[in-house]
This record gives C-alpha cells, structure tokens and sequence, in this order.
C-alpha cells in the first residue's frame, strides 16, 4: 500500500520547550507537490527516488513501529534540504505505509507523533507534520491547530540550494532571535488570519532573521513589484510566491503547484 504526504513550507516560526518536548509555533503552506511512499517486507534499506540512500529520519520511524525489517521506497516531487519540508513528508508517509503492510493497527495521530518525533531527534524538522496531517496554511499556536481558509491557489516556487536545518536549530543565538521574531508574527497573525498578511509576515521574518540570501531577496522584491506575493522558505535557500505575472522565471527553474488543502493520506 502507498502512502502520500504533501510538502509543507514554513514562513515563520518558534521553537518551545516544555518539560524536555520540543515543539513550534508558527505558520507554513502545505502544497500538493509531496513524497510517495511504499514499504515492502525487506532487509532495511531506503531508496529515495530510486537510489539506495541514507535517511536517518525514515530509519528512525522504521525502528520505531516495527522490528521487521523493511525496505521502504520514496518518490519526491522536490529537493532535499531546501524548505519543503521533505523530510517530514517522508517520515510521514513512510509510517502510513508501514501500518498497513504489518497490520500495526496504530490511529493516525499516533503515526503522526512517531514520525514528529522521529524529525525532532534528527533535527531535520519541528512543525512540518503538524501542518502535513491536515493541509492548507496551517497556524501552529499553544498547543492547537489552526487553518486560514483558502482556496487551492496556485503557488509558484524556485529553489537556490539547501540550507543546513540541522546547524541552525542547534544554534541557541540564532533561535533565540527566531523564537522572538516568530511569537511576534504569530501574534499579528491572529489578529488579522489570511493569506496576505502570512505572506507579508513571513517575509518581514525571513529580513529580519537575516536566513535570506540575496538571490531570494532579489526574487521576492521581482514577484512583489509585478503585484505577487512572495517569501523565502524556512528553513531553505528557496522563494514560493502566488506570482500571476511570473516574475520568478527571471531566477531559475520555476515548479508550479497549489495550496492542498488535504493531508497525508493512503493511495491505491
């Protein structure tokens, strides 16, 4: 049985930590470009668009549900490392799939946790399942989820090159400049909850946080003087942009998908 999860883009965010669980608030887009997965009985090796690969968060959920051995298959609709949330999006489809091929009776939140907590203990991610699970843009906030309502928009995006998430969430300076700056747009968030002021928001974060590279800064000031809205992934050298005048094929090789506003699900 496949499984398929969507990827999930961040705009801002901030860590917490109660009693030793971390988690994050924030706000993000989960879009229908995702990972594909489908595990076989096998000997414990993942191939990640049809090559033998090391996925230490995969491994993790693997471990974690069953002690058969599995060889597990995963297709991604985008790169690694650039602020798709990919990871998450293979942890999470992986563990769907895994329930249905050893009958693990596990509900689906609690695959969601095993595949959140496999993304915390590898530092690869934080809040992206969270948002994969249910779809839409996501509000991440005290404890609860929340969607601003919108249609299946298209949403344009062009990747520049990863950058290393598992670095910056180990950086203690430059989270305690993220965890301010993203409770703050969270707060500006709730008072006024559509997609233009997340656009807006998520932006002014990326500026502020100081994450952006000139590359995206310049393609995100081009779909913005062409009446677009855009911003810079989190955490990832990459802009998604709702671009009508698609002012992003000045910056590169341009993927077109939309807001899906459903979440990780099994597929025949």
């Amino acid at each position: 049985m496949k499984a398929f999860c969507p990827f999930h883009i961040t705009g801002f965010f901030a860590l917490k930590l109660e009693r030793e669980k971390i988690s994050s608030d924030g706000c993000g887009v989960v879009i229908a470009d995702g990972a594909t997965t489908e595990a076989f009985a096998g000997n414990g090796s993942v191939y990640i668009n049809g090559t033998l690969a090391q996925a230490p968060t995969t491994e993790t959920v693997a471990a974690s549900l069953s002690d058969k051995k599995s060889d597990i298959r995963t297709e991604l609709a985008g790169p690694i490392s650039c602020g798709l949330g990919t990871s998450g999006a293979g942890a999470l489809s992986t563990a769907l799939s895994l329930n249905e091929l050893w009958g693990l009776k596990r509900s689906f939140n609690e695959l969601c946790d095993v595949a959140q907590r496999a993304e915390i203990a590898n530092k690869t991610g934080v809040g992206d399942v969270v948002a994969q699970a249910i779809g839409g843009i996501v509000i991440r906030h005290k404890n609860a989820v929340d969607r601003i309502p919108t249609p299946p928009l298209e949403i344009s995006y062009v990747v520049f090159g990863p950058l290393p998430t598992p670095e910056i969430l180990a950086d203690r300076g430059m989270i305690t400049v993220t965890n301010k700056l993203g409770s703050a747009a969270l707060r500006k968030l709730m008072e006024r909850p559509t997609l233009d002021e997340f656009m807006r928001l998520s932006w002014q974060f990326a500026c502020d946080s100081e994450l952006i590279s000139q590359k995206a800064r310049d393609a995100v000031e081009a779909v913005e003087a062409s009446e677009g809205l855009a911003s810079m992934a989190m955490l990832g050298d990459a802009v998604y942009a709702i671009d009508p005048a698609n002012a992003l094929s000045e910056f590169g090789t341009v993927q077109k998908t939309t807001i899906c506003n459903r979440g990780a699900h099994l597929v025949l």
